[in-house]
């Protein structure tokens, strides 16, 4: 009777083990994910806010260089999302309405998934079934500007 036992237990370990496993490495994916999410979202409303009190015409007309060139150097925590400032990381100054001299700036932030995002995430559709996934990171962050012309 005891053998049974031990036999048992063996076999219910390697049913539950893969199960807890995908659900292990699928949270720390996820957490991935979000890291880098929260790191670029932190950048967009840290450089709109920056970009928000700038009064210089030249700085608002060149779309920030001096802004842009303080974000050029951060790194994503995660090595899953290709991210690069000076082509995926644009500040503008839009007029909110044309009675108005108001503007909004307006920050968007891309990111796109690099080869080992897209491992990670071939692995998961295998086992989810899913075909259709948008593998783009897309940010964008308004803030009402203090520019006036």
């Amino acid at each position: 009777m005891q053998n049974k036992q031990k036999g048992q237990s063996i076999i219910e370990f390697a049913l539950v083990l893969p199960l807890f496993l995908l659900l292990v490495f699928g949270l720390f994916y996820i957490g991935m994910f979000f890291a880098n999410y929260l790191t670029l979202s932190s950048i967009a409303r840290s450089s709109a806010r920056e970009a928000a009190v700038i009064v210089d015409s030249k700085e608002v007309e060149r779309d920030y260089p001096s802004v842009k060139k303080n974000y050029e150097n951060y790194k994503l925590p995660m090595d899953i999302y290709d991210w690069k400032p000076k082509n995926d990381f644009n500040i503008k100054n839009v007029k909110i309405n044309e009675k108005d001299s108001s503007t909004n700036v307006v920050v968007t932030i891309n990111a796109s998934l690099n080869d080992n995002g897209l491992m990670l995430l071939n692995i998961v559709n295998k086992l989810a079934d899913i075909t259709d996934i948008d593998t783009t990171l897309n940010i964008t962050y308004t803030m009402y500007s203090e520019y006036k012309k």
